[in-house]
């Protein structure tokens, strides 16, 4: 983005970025003056959500048996298609989008952020997104108008929830709700393989008592995830060399990894820890590196 910048590739960029713990992406990396504006669905250090889920919300039809959407993305979205942007600012939507996705006394949620250079986020969403000429009478309020979603699901169970609609819709007997279930027994495998190789390297090269709060360390606010990128893909590389891939569900644990670089671990005592926590890997798709490292 700095060298974007610098070759004037663009006047000023605005993003929005849906994932969990999205805010890590920015936080403590993405300097003012760039001219780039940034919301994230979520802060450094928890999951997005998901929804228009099968089984929890009314609104999705029966034959569908994934979530729809994404709660921080859902929001903007529908925001923007309902007002008129012309006259709606980044700020007013940040805000909008803030409230709807925040969790309740009754729902899950997350922490929208911002970054960057905030000062953009005065001008009109039409600078950035456009504008449907049918919401040109549109008015804005600052009350939000849509209705609260419920029934989120945590971003990283969205592909459990696809496969137990798939097992309960199939016919008993049938071959497709064998294959459902052996989906669903092979993610909560791959599920427990990872959490506990994870664990247990961090107690291999800790100890047992040190382990786990080093892998749990968060950093303070506005400080970046790691200190060496380099380290981070590494470690991560050395990890899935030995274990398996960490798949999506794993990505939850790159602030772990990341805090066993800030401790110092080379890579060669990495590999040696993972040897020993990992002496095979599982033959479960979701351990194939097929698809290449994570990082």
């Amino acid at each position: 983005l700095k060298k974007k910048h610098a070759s004037g590739t663009y006047k000023s960029l605005v993003f929005y970025l849906e994932a969990c713990e999205s805010g890590s992406i920015f936080e403590g990396i993405l300097p003012e003056g760039l001219n780039i504006y940034a919301t994230t669905a979520a802060n450094a250090e928890e999951s997005s959500w998901g929804t228009y889920c099968p089984g929890e919300d009314t609104s999705v039809p029966s034959e569908f048996e994934t979530c729809l959407g994404d709660l921080y993305s859902v929001a903007w979205m529908e925001d923007s298609d309902k007002h008129n942007l012309q006259t709606e600012s980044l700020h007013q939507q940040y805000e909008l989008v803030k409230k709807r996705t925040a969790a309740t006394a009754s729902t899950s949620g997350s922490h929208v952020m911002e970054f960057g250079d905030i000062g953009l986020s005065k001008e009109k969403l039409v600078l950035y997104l456009g504008t449907n000429p049918d919401n040109e009478n549109a008015t804005f309020g600052d009350e939000n108008s849509f209705r609260l979603l419920s029934g989120v699901t945590n971003q990283r169970d969205a592909d459990l929830v696809h496969f137990w609609e798939k097992y309960k819709k199939a016919p008993e007997g049938s071959a497709r709700k064998a294959e459902a279930q052996k989906q669903i027994l092979e993610a909560m495998s791959h599920r427990l393989h990872v959490d506990n190789s994870v664990l247990l390297i961090g107690k291999l090269l800790f100890g047992i008592s040190e382990g786990p709060a080093v892998l749990n360390k968060v950093r303070p606010s506005g400080k970046p995830l790691v200190d060496d990128w380099d380290c981070l893909k590494t470690l991560v590389r050395a990890f899935e060399k030995h274990c398996g891939s960490l798949s999506q569900y794993g990505f939850k644990h790159m602030r772990s990894i990341a805090n066993i670089c800030n401790a110092g671990i080379q890579m060669e005592q990495m590999e040696e820890a993972a040897m020993q926590a990992c002496p095979t890997i599982p033959t479960s798709p979701w351990s194939s590196l097929h698809h290449g490292f994570s990082a």
